[in-house]
């Protein structure tokens, strides 16, 4: 008898438990939705900001307003002020209208050049892709690429020319090789190739507008000895770019691979 009463008595607390810990769970849960729920007021461009324009200048000439979002939604690093340590920052690249101005975004005068925040002590090469060479479009502005190299020895005429134009098969007797150049760099611009770019000021033919619809400039951001080794496989080599993520695996010390052309 006086077990069967431990038992109800022990079964009786193990509810009261479990029904404490549902309710603590349900009001936590609550909280948070409450949380992402909350409205919070962001810095949001009204009109296009220009690259290169102060904070400061923004919000005085009325390009920034402000707009009351769920805290779900908004970013963490979401501007919901123009505080004085960034009035006097600029634009990294236009902001375009509707866009919440995030931290980031805002930069020092000195690392904007053209338009370009380059990072200190970097400087911008740009190189003529064919699309598929440029991961098929899928390369944007902040992408990180590693850069690959295919130089087909002995053969003068196997070198980058105009990107999509340039010879993609080694003649018989010479031999291709590919291999990693730079294991990661940063993108800061993408944007279509001008035909003239391609033939030095002329684009009159028709081929060169259809080849000019295929190649795109890519901006990459290096030190001075990437940009020597950029700028020579772009006059002696074929360039290539695969995208790359914090988990990719590369290293230029491995030997690339041959084939010997046929």
């Amino acid at each position: 008898m006086k077990r069967r009463g431990l038992t109800i008595a022990l079964a009786v607390l193990l509810a009261i438990l479990g029904t404490a810990g549902v309710l603590v769970y349900v009001n936590h849960a609550n909280a948070r939705a409450l949380a992402g729920q909350k409205a919070v007021t962001v810095l949001v461009a009204k009109s296009l900001i220009p690259s290169g324009t102060t904070a400061a200048d923004a919000q005085r000439q009325g390009l920034l307003g402000t707009e009351t979002l769920p805290a779900a939604s908004v970013p963490a690093d979401a501007l919901t002020a123009i505080t004085p340590d960034i009035s006097g920052l600029v634009t990294d690249s236009e902001v375009q209208p509707g866009q919440v101005l995030l931290r980031p975004i805002l930069v020092t005068a000195a690392q904007v050049t053209s338009g370009l925040a380059i990072p200190n002590g970097m400087v911008a090469v740009a190189i003529l892709f064919c699309v598929p060479e440029a991961v098929a479009g899928n390369v944007h502005a902040g992408s990180q690429v590693a850069v690959f190299d295919t130089i087909a020895k002995g053969n003068s005429s196997a070198g980058n020319q105009g990107a999509c134009s340039g010879q993609r098969q080694p003649p018989a007797g010479v031999r291709a090789a590919t291999a990693l150049i730079l294991p990661r760099v940063t993108v800061l611009a993408v944007g279509a190739a001008s035909a003239s770019s391609q033939s030095g000021g002329t684009a009159s033919t028709a081929s060169s507008s259809s080849s000019n619809q295929n190649n795109e400039l890519v901006t990459l951001a290096v030190n001075q000895q990437d940009a020597e080794r950029l700028i020579l496989l772009s006059e002696d080599g074929l360039p290539y770019l695969a995208l790359v993520n914090a988990s990719s695996s590369l290293s230029v010390t491995t030997t690339g691979v041959s084939a010997q052309g046929r």
